[in-house]
């Protein structure tokens, strides 16, 4: 009875075991630090435990749209002994023309370098792209992108990670974006010539890729009020707007950069004189 007992208790801790690992999730996440940096981060969806976080295989795919003459450059470990190269190089595939696709791919197999804590975000490498400025590279999704979807399909160029804790499967589940147009990512930079007299130009950045679209530039006065507005398109990178300023009285402003009732970054101070 006892042998019963003991061969139930070892076969339910086996398929809790089995369950455990069949949730465990990583996901990626693309940044973009600067005009031309970029840096790649997974963020673990359950923890591992230290003898479980050995990292046997790990591949990050993006798309960039084939015209817009990006190239991959200076990949850089973000994490000491964990070492990457580039990967596939597909351009212009059947089944999704518009697009060249690019991985990845760690180089230290088997590596003990990455650390896998529920919710806690591990950046792996950083690259940049030494070609010409673009905006759309983004990091391919496994279940919707077109390609991998396609029945003609013959290329390596999904996401996959193997971790030893969470079992022999492809543990990547899906991909984050970066949410946060703090200063640092959106915002203004320059106002020329300040002081200005009739028109000035205003530049601002940004660098949260699939952030584009409608803005407004507010000019406000010394009291805060909303004297004076104009839209404006702001692209990946860095853009410019000139704007008319010779309807204002003399005296000091504010600038902001607004997107649906939302301020990017910082105000930028504003001198007319005559």
């Amino acid at each position: 009875m006892k042998k019963v007992f003991l061969g139930r208790l070892v076969l339910g801790l086996a398929i809790a075991n089995t369950y455990f690992t069949a949730q465990a999730q990583v996901k990626f996440k693309l940044t973009r630090a600067d005009e031309e940096t970029y840096i790649v981060s997974m963020v673990p969806q359950q923890t591992v435990a230290d003898r479980g976080s050995i990292t046997g295989t790990m591949q990050v795919s993006m798309k960039i749209r084939a015209a817009e003459g990006f190239e991959l450059g200076a990949i850089t470990s973000l994490q000491p002994d964990v070492a990457w190269d580039k990967g596939t190089l597909i351009k212009s595939p059947d089944g999704a023309r518009d697009y060249d696709y690019l991985s990845v791919a760690l180089q230290t197999m088997a590596t003990r370098g990455l650390a896998y804590e529920k919710g806690k975000e591990v950046p792996l490498f950083s690259f940049r792209n030494v070609g010409q400025p673009i905006s759309s590279i983004q990091l391919l999704d496994n279940s919707t992108d077109p390609l991998l979807k396609a029945a003609t399909n013959r290329f390596n160029v999904q996401n996959h990670i193997s971790v030893l804790g969470y079992g022999q499967k492809n543990a990547y589940v899906g991909n984050l974006a970066d949410e946060n147009p703090g200063s640092q990512k959106v915002g203004l930079r320059q106002i020329y010539p300040n002081p200005a007299k009739d028109r000035a130009t205003v530049t601002w950045v940004n660098y949260l890729d699939g952030f584009e679209g409608q803005v407004t530039l507010l000019i406000a006065d010394a009291t805060g009020k909303v004297v004076s507005q104009e839209t404006a398109y702001m692209r990946s990178g860095s853009s410019a707007k000139e704007i008319t300023v010779e309807q204002l009285p003399v005296g000091h402003y504010m600038v902001y950069l607004e997107r649906g009732g939302v301020r990017l970054g910082v105000g930028q101070k504003m001198l007319i004189a005559r």
